[in-house]
């Protein structure tokens, strides 16, 4: 994918750029890109952007290096971050930025500290962030200060007019609309990924083979009333207009993402028929909404924090995996993948346990801690080689990560409800897929089958969940058991116990865990579901055995139990959004475990890799 970017996107866009030596921008490489480039020998892009710096064209721009959402992160970090990244930009081009690109323009008002102490002197935000101020139309067209207990940065408006007419519209008409301005205003900012120039559908015939950058670079060179400058340049002529105070906020199509998915239509069609002098009365989600949205995104995310609390200040090789852990991308949802494709939470998760692992003078044993900040304490039980976190409501096994390989057997995606899937209907066409469209408008079908596939979870796909019934089939599609157990912590296990219902104790072995279960409950059926982020490739859906093995070479675990079980296999099939459109994704393999309780009332299990 970096290398598909890198010759679609990235680099022919600097290519274009310096045939028209007016025209200056301000660039923003996210640090993974730059190691990866590094680690291939790929000094083409680095090159350029060093000859385009050298003679004032290019600005490069600093942030946070490996793409965090800096309010999730605490305050050394955030530093941390920034500071590498402008390190590095000192190191390839010979000088520290003096702005920040915000990742996915996430704001919260007391950044303003963080980013001052890290050296930022200014900052771009979203026009929609201003709005909600009272700042409107005009207004937009200047630059701003804020401030945070006396710290102060710059901020710069980007224009949502500019975002969703670059590069679709024709560039006179981008021309006319900031010709067409009043005489005071000072500044027109436009900021956007650059992978909207060649990576998103349609757009590399569109932006280089028919010409539109070319015609666009040469419309803004031949403009003698119009002058592109880089942001720097603009923090230090134009003054800022006054003081504003911006709350929580992104980009609008990020506060519609965020809000649950049954209440997103009715906000985008109430923004729709709000008036720009209207828009600071209303407001959409923030990027925090997503950790309630998603325990997944959530779990990763205190998962982290954990980690980092443990690290503590420690450096080295375990901070480096530490910081990696924090790219932003797979701890969210929108019109892209984020949170729903599995390698990018397998590469966090990667991250995080080999930090772990790394960590020197680890806490080991079992102990009460609220590790996901729901008020609740969880159990933790930390071994040399494995980590596990139990919920207290059911009993149930939230996390499994195996240090040693660096995965977590838990990494598993719910099927959730998304207010896409109710558009699905209405989707282009496959033959409309290569067509030059601003995602943000349109829905496309990726996968054709997306439709047959589509299924909602009603529980959240974790591990050793309990149900009960008369029959297999109803026991198999029964209520879960969510109440609060009790919990009983030894050294080296864990007890959880539901009065007339079960008694589930946990110890982790040296390959595995090995759970003992007591069953009171009076119903004749007894079945424990584990959700497990492993490949199955659609064999044997249900058989009775006392073991078996799931999953590949690369993952796999065995399950020996005290008694013959009846053992039902289902993947778990997302349906989700994408840049190139609805797709379907495989996200972990679901093992249904079912006891005759007329026959046993006593069930072990023994599962390893």
């Amino acid at each position: 994918m970096f290398e598909e970017a890198i010759n679609h996107a990235y680099m022919p866009f600097l290519e274009t750029l310096i045939d028209f030596p007016r025209v200056k921008v301000s660039l923003h490489t996210s640090g993974p890109l730059l190691e990866y480039m590094e680690r291939n020998r790929l000094n083409a892009y680095v090159d350029l952007v060093r000859t385009l710096a050298a003679r004032d064209q290019v600005e490069p721009v600093g942030g946070g290096f490996y793409e965090p959402i800096l309010q999730l992160l605490p305050e050394s970090d955030r530093i941390a971050q920034i500071q590498l990244m402008s390190d590095e930009l000192l190191r390839l081009f010979g000088k520290r930025p003096t702005g920040l690109w915000l990742t996915e323009r996430a704001w919260e008002p007391h950044l303003a500290r963080s980013l001052a102490l890290a050296g930022v002197q200014w900052t771009l935000l979203d026009d929609n962030g201003f709005e909600k101020t009272g700042l409107q139309g005009t207004d937009l067209f200047h630059a701003y200060v804020t401030e945070e207990v006396g710290h102060t940065i710059g901020l710069f408006p980007i224009l949502k007019e500019l975002r969703y007419k670059i590069p679709w519209a024709e560039p006179d008409e981008t021309l006319r609309f900031i010709r067409e301005s009043p005489d005071d205003a000072e500044v027109f900012v436009y900021g956007d990924d650059g992978e909207k120039f060649g990576m998103w559908p349609g757009t590399y015939d569109h932006v280089y083979v028919g010409g539109w950058l070319r015609r666009f670079f040469q419309a803004l060179t031949d403009a003698n009333d119009i002058a592109t400058v880089t942001v720097g340049e603009a923090a230090t002529s134009v003054q800022p207009r006054e003081r504003v105070y911006l709350p929580a906020c992104s980009y609008a199509e990020m506060e519609e993402w965020s809000v649950s998915a049954s209440r997103q239509k009715a906000f985008a069609d109430l923004r729709e028929k709000t008036g720009p002098g209207d828009r600071s009365f209303l407001s959409g989600g923030t990027f925090r909404n997503f950790l309630a949205r998603y325990p997944e995104a959530n779990r990763m995310h205190k998962r982290m924090l954990f980690v980092g609390k443990e690290l503590g200040e420690a450096g080295g090789e375990a901070r480096t995996h530490y910081l990696r852990s924090q790219c932003n991308c797979a701890y969210w949802h929108g019109i892209f993948g984020g949170l729903y494709l599995p390698h990018l939470r397998d590469a966090v998760y990667a991250e995080l346990l080999t930090a772990e692992r790394l960590t020197p003078g680890r806490r080991l044993g079992v102990w009460l801690e609220d590790t996901d900040s729901d008020g609740r304490p969880e159990v933790v039980m930390a071994t040399e080689h494995q980590m596990l976190f139990l919920h207290v409501c059911g009993g149930r096994l939230i996390l499994w990560d195996d240090l040693q390989q660096a995965w977590s057997w838990s990494n598993v995606m719910t099927r959730y409800h998304e207010a896409y899937h109710d558009r699905m209907l209405q989707a282009t066409s496959q033959s409309e897929t290569h067509k030059a469209a601003n995602i943000h408008e349109t829905l496309r079908m990726k996968d054709p089958e997306a439709l047959t596939a589509l299924q909602f979870d009603d529980h959240v796909r974790v591990s050793f969940i309990d149900r009960f019934g008369s029959s297999l089939d109803a026991a198999t599609g029964g209520e879960p058991v969510m109440g609060e157990y009790s919990a009983e912590l030894g050294q080296t296990w864990a007890r959880f116990k539901a009065a007339g219902l079960i008694v589930k104790t946990f110890t982790p072995t040296d390959g595995g865990l090995h759970v003992d279960l007591e069953i009171d409950s009076p119903q004749d059926w007894y079945v424990c579901e584990l959700n497990l982020a492993l490949w199955w490739d659609d064999r044997e859906r249900s058989f009775t055995a006392s073991s078996f093995t799931i999953g590949t070479e690369a993952h796999r675990l065995s399950v020996q139990s005290s008694s013959p079980v009846h053992v039902e296999l289902s993947p778990i099939r997302t349906v989700s959004n994408s840049e190139q459109g609805i797709e379907t994704v495989y996200q972990g393999l679901t093992v249904s475990i079912a006891l005759d309780l007329n026959t046993s009332r006593h069930l072990t299990l023994d599962i390893g890799g």
